[in-house]
């Protein structure tokens, strides 16, 4: 356990340092780590083997990231169509492993499989972000989750306390445990950051303001944002990764942009520069289920300049989220959520919005209204439709609550179904 701590703490360490690197040093370790992955993945785990002999590449043909459309993309039907024995490198015994689910939005669930190495390294990875801004090893933090999470051997020790709550109690609990313990870090999704941030206003709970707000999983809009700023204190930092992959981009003190983890990550967009297009990651760190160019199903835009905070780490300037959470035009034309978001946030009225399209010309925007008066529905109708393309059509719904899962990610926008999901 010990060695285990000391271990995770070097990697932590190793991978701050690195946001200062130049960037020519970072693409070296990172050709240095690809190189070595390739080998064995294709010397060890039968999908590679099988996905690159089917596509005539050897790992010998890696020389530089200039060379990295040359490999085959690894897609999620790829590891959801292979069992188990496949997917791992040989002689992994799987009972040792720690099996991970993805939330299973998109689909059906998918299972990793996370030897000690990689469990390490999946910590190392999430915790980077949180020295990035300035936590302290005797912070204490609150996470609001699904699924409670574990409690490691420097936390029995005392350092990095941690309360889990369950996103299924109710928002006023999560409220008067940050007043009654006050925390010093909290990370959730963005919607429950809201929730949390409206029952500390309508509780009139006084709080000490969280050093650290983390939001990840969800997209974080403007609004939100606004309302966590407002009730809790602190201005959250928004966070994306997966459950694959952990995370691996993020926003700085600058909120202007979200720095990818090179050390620890490759990251494409696959689009000209300035355009949106498929994000599709490496993970450097994960051998006993490697994941090489993986096609997260995920828009980005690359960023094009470096962020003046100091740090040298290449950049995403926008992160979009799912590729079924876009609408698509009958032409391919692609509408993302801050495109909604423009014109709908300028309703106060309306308390929640979604976007889901049930066609390529036909949109259903449901309103969850602040009151209950509608008389601005039609005025808000014209506004979409000036902003639109002239063939789309509209049904506008109110309801009381927009239909969800317990615990379900909230979606801005739901996409056509297989419309815009490439094979």
């Amino acid at each position: 356990m010990v060695l285990n701590a000391w271990k995770t703490w070097r990697a932590i360490r190793k991978a701050h340092a690195s946001s200062h690197e130049s960037l020519e040093r970072l693409r070296q370790k990172q050709e240095q780590q690809l190189r070595k992955l390739l080998m064995h993945a294709y010397r060890n785990v039968p999908l590679y083997r099988r996905l690159y002999d089917e596509a005539r590449f050897r790992p010998e043909m890696f020389h530089s990231l200039q060379d990295l459309a040359q490999i085959p993309i690894l897609r999620t039907h790829h590891l959801k169509q292979s069992r188990p024995d496949d997917l791992v490198m040989r002689s992994v015994d799987l009972a040792q492993c720690e099996a991970v689910n993805t939330s299973g939005t998109s689909g059906t669930p998918l299972t990793v499989y996370l030897g000690p190495a990689e469990q390490r390294w999946h910590r190392a990875v999430a915790w980077r972000i949180l020295f990035e801004h300035g936590f302290r090893w005797t912070d204490r933090v609150l996470e609001i989750r699904m699924a409670l999470g574990k409690r490691f051997f420097v936390q029995k020790l005392g350092l990095a306390p941690k309360d889990w709550i369950s996103i299924l109690e109710p928002p006023a609990s999560w409220a008067r445990l940050l007043a009654e313990r006050r925390h010093q870090v909290v990370v959730s999704c963005p919607s429950a950051l809201e929730a949390l941030a409206r029952a500390v206003e309508e509780l009139r709970l006084e709080i000490i303001p969280p050093r650290i707000i983390i939001s990840d999983s969800e997209v974080l809009t403007p609004e939100v944002r606004c309302i966590v700023r407002r009730a809790l204190g602190a201005d959250p930092v928004d966070v994306f990764g997966t459950v694959e992959l952990s995370n691996f981009a993020w926003q700085c003190e600058r909120r202007d942009g979200f720095h990818i983890s090179a050390d620890t990550h490759i990251v494409e967009v696959a689009a000209p520069p300035g355009e949106a297009g498929p994000m599709i990651v490496s993970a450097l760190g994960m051998y006993t289920m490697p994941i090489i160019r993986y096609d997260t199903g995920d828009l980005a835009r690359a960023g094009t300049s470096a962020c003046a905070c100091g740090r040298n780490l290449p950049m995403l300037s926008h992160v979009y989220g799912r590729e079924i959470d876009v609408v698509t035009l009958a032409d391919g034309r692609q509408i993302f959520w801050p495109f909604f978001y423009e014109i709908l946030s300028g309703y106060q009225q309306l308390r929640r919005w979604q976007v889901v399209q049930a066609g390529p010309r036909w949109l259903q925007i449901r309103l969850v209204l602040a009151e209950r008066d509608t008389s601005f529905i039609p005025r808000l109708r014209a506004d979409l439709h000036e902003a639109l393309p002239g063939e789309v059509e509209l049904e506008i719904v109110p309801l009381d609550e927009i239909p969800s899962a317990r615990g379900e990610k909230l979606r801005l926008v739901v996409g056509e179904p297989h419309r815009g999901i490439r094979a």
